[in-house]
């Protein structure tokens, strides 16, 4: 699984490197890209005969009901015919649906590394914790982190008994990347720190490293998870949230890219001859 995620990481980060200066529009070509894709597979993996033939009787369900408006029997005869027609249509949907969904989730994953938080700037405060094994906690709860002499470490740690969880505050001095470190037991246990001067600009912000579980690393796929025998499950690092400005709105990235690929992707259908 960490070469997997290594080596989809490192694919990602060549495709939005030209995007560094401009954030939003390296989410708007992904989006746009992403809806034409969404449409084109949409059209290889549905019943498109079974969608346009459902489509038909829809819009014929809906002339009836303007023509015989004044028919109460008729009105709710088509209506009954037109639910059950949206059902039939959803379950014409629900196979190109659920082939798409895997990588889908893989790519907003990824996407999600650079456009979920800000990098810290020189100055600002962050909460790192670290999380142990339940039968770790009690040798290693006095756990140290060292940090280079880029990163002041505000806080002495504190322990968290119910969560098995230590906490730190560091604040770093200098845009320069750091890398944070504990040694538990006879392990070493590592945590990039995503820093910069102008965090605006795109990079990768790895929130977690994650611990041992499948759905950990799958979430968190920028460093490697700790193997099943380490005392630690996981270190994470407190990031600022990042927006998008569109429109005067800040809105959530997740939310620009469903915006954008959703229209795009009803944009495209004519150009590709598919039917939703």
């Amino acid at each position: 699984m960490n070469a997997f995620n290594a080596a989809v990481t490192q694919f990602f980060q060549i495709v939005l490197a030209p995007f560094a200066s401009y954030p939003l529009a390296g989410l708007l070509t992904v989006s746009a890209v992403t809806g034409m894709a969404m449409t084109w597979a949409f059209g290889k993996t549905s019943h498109q005969r079974a969608l346009r033939r459902v489509a038909d009787q829809s819009r014929a369900q809906l002339l009836a009901i303007r023509l015989f408006r004044d028919d109460l029997t008729v009105t709710l005869r088509c209506q009954k015919e037109l639910l059950r027609l949206a059902t039939l249509r959803l379950l014409h949907s629900l196979p190109p649906m659920l082939v798409m969904a895997a990588p889908l989730g893989l790519f907003l994953v990824q996407l999600s590394l650079y456009y979920a938080h800000y990098a810290l700037r020189p100055g600002d405060v962050a909460v790192v914790e670290l999380s142990l094994a339940p039968d770790a906690w009690e040798r290693f709860r006095d756990v140290k982190l060292e940090a280079p002499n880029s990163v002041t470490v505000e806080t002495e740690g504190l322990r968290d008994r119910a969560n098995r969880t230590v906490y730190w505050r560091i604040r770093p001095k200098s845009s320069e990347p750091a890398t944070l470190r504990w040694r538990v037991g006879d392990v070493t246990i590592e945590k990039q720190l995503a820093v910069a001067d102008a965090p605006q600009r795109l990079q990768l912000v790895s929130v977690r490293r994650p611990g041992p579980g499948f759905f950990d690393r799958l979430l968190h796929p920028a460093e490697a998870g700790f193997s099943a025998g380490t005392p630690v499950v996981g270190v994470e690092v407190h990031y600022r949230d990042r927006q998008t400005p569109i429109w005067g709105l800040h809105l959530p990235w997740w939310l620009t890219f469903f915006m954008v690929s959703m229209v795009v992707a009803l944009m495209s259908r004519r150009g590709f001859r598919v039917s939703f």
